[in-house]
């Protein structure tokens, strides 16, 4: 995974209420579509998501383990897939191509191009922080004592 965060999670809820109130609300076909909120698999331990509603959603992917106490706890990647990133190197590799293409010993387009490229950068960015966000929100709203922790 590119752009890796990881977390642990503690719930208050036992594990199998946790994993089957996210598989209820994992789009399967057609007939289910309306208020779902997810796409991808859940196992018995754990699940591997995507939010529904964009291209450019991480995925969010984890499994519950025994922590120091003999507790269970929930630690979960979010980030991008390889295969996910590679429209975006395309379309830089487009970018550069052009930049070299079009270079002609003047300067004046290179800002232009340096700021649409920081642009979408960034933009991809905060959607990813949004994403996770919205995704930390159902959580919270499942189980209002849910404890996050990022792991550095």
């Amino acid at each position: 995974m590119f752009f890796k965060s990881r977390y642990i999670l503690e719930f208050s809820k036992p594990k199998r209420e946790v994993l089957e109130n996210i598989e209820k609300d994992i789009f399967q076909d057609f007939s289910n579509y309306f208020g779902k909120s997810f796409t991808g698999k859940v196992s018995e331990n754990g699940f591997k998501i995507k939010l529904m509603g964009g291209r450019d959603s991480p995925t969010f992917k984890g499994n519950f383990i025994l922590n120091r106490d003999n507790e269970e706890s929930f630690e979960l990647s979010v980030g991008f897939e390889y295969y996910e990133i590679l429209h975006y190197l395309i379309f830089l590799s487009f970018i550069l191509v052009f930049i070299i293409k079009s270079y002609d010993g003047n300067y004046y387009l290179m800002p232009i191009y340096l700021a649409v490229l920081g642009l979408i950068i960034f933009s991809g960015y905060f959607r990813l922080k949004k994403k996770k966000s919205l995704f930390f929100d159902y959580l919270k709203n499942f189980d209002r004592d849910c404890n996050i922790t990022h792991i550095k």
